[in-house]
């Protein structure tokens, strides 16, 4: 069965600690958060997750972090009883041409050779710029040509959408190399971000499609929320609902 989770990155802007949003998570019915890499993980954070009885379904991180910081990741995900590291950006320059996006192929296989020595799996986090047109492709497509097998991608269907680029049809093309979705609601044209339901995603054709495909984490995020609480919370009974549906159909 699918599982569920908050990237805490929504409450960015709400001005508690990181043990205090996993406790806002954790008053829903989510089965876990996406944490960010901020350095090994201090006794507060490992304390509120064993209160709380939440997994860490992934550790995000940087680019930098990787190349300077790869042993502490490690130790991080072995205390957090996490194996998923997640790159959670790379520049527009990085897909800027055709050679630029072979380059990086190249950097994510090496990175995760690195991740799997470790006995630890990378996924790359989508946004817009890796849909931009290569002539009749996208640099995704030649990205997913040329990057080792071994990378996964957690797409997020909110910036998928706002590429351009038909979110259930990329799930249905390459769900098996995608353990993870962000599902985000935006709207496409303007970019702004919305509360699920409330934008131009198809939020539970997403979600469904997603689960069909057999995607392990469906992970809610939200960039700007008004009301980063009440997003979480809203956010949270959306992923509820959906992974209930799976139980009826």
């Amino acid at each position: 069965m699918v599982n569920t989770a908050i990237q805490l990155y929504t409450l960015h802007d709400f001005d508690v600690s990181e043990p205090t949003k996993i406790h806002i998570a954790s008053e829903t019915e989510v089965d876990g958060v996406e944490l960010e890499f901020w350095g090994f993980p201090p006794d507060s954070t490992m304390n509120a997750l064993e209160e709380t009885n939440l997994d860490v379904a992934a550790l995000s991180v940087g680019r930098e972090d990787i190349e300077e910081s790869i042993d502490e990741i490690e130790r991080s995900c072995n205390a957090l009883d996490c194996d998923t590291v997640i790159l959670g950006h790379l520049s527009e320059e990085a897909f800027e041409s055709a050679h630029a996006t072979k380059e990086t192929a190249a950097t994510l296989s090496e990175f995760s050779k690195q991740f799997r020595e470790r006995g630890l799996e990378l996924l790359y986090h989508t946004h817009r710029h890796e849909f931009a047109s290569l002539g009749d492709r996208t640099h995704f497509d030649l990205l997913l040509e040329e990057v080792d097998d071994s990378v996964k991608f957690e797409l997020d269907l909110g910036w998928v959408g706002v590429a351009g680029v038909d979110p259930y049809e990329l799930l249905e093309t390459v769900g098996d190399r995608v353990p993870s979705i962000h599902l985000k609601d935006m709207d496409f044209e303007t970019e702004a971000f919305v509360n699920l339901g409330e934008g131009d995603l198809d939020v539970e054709r997403a979600a469904m499609t997603a689960i069909d495909e057999g995607v392990d984490w469906l992970v809610y995020e939200h960039e700007d929320p008004s009301d980063p609480v009440e997003s979480v919370v809203t956010g949270a009974s959306k992923l509820e609902k959906f992974k209930r549906l799976t139980t009826t159909r």
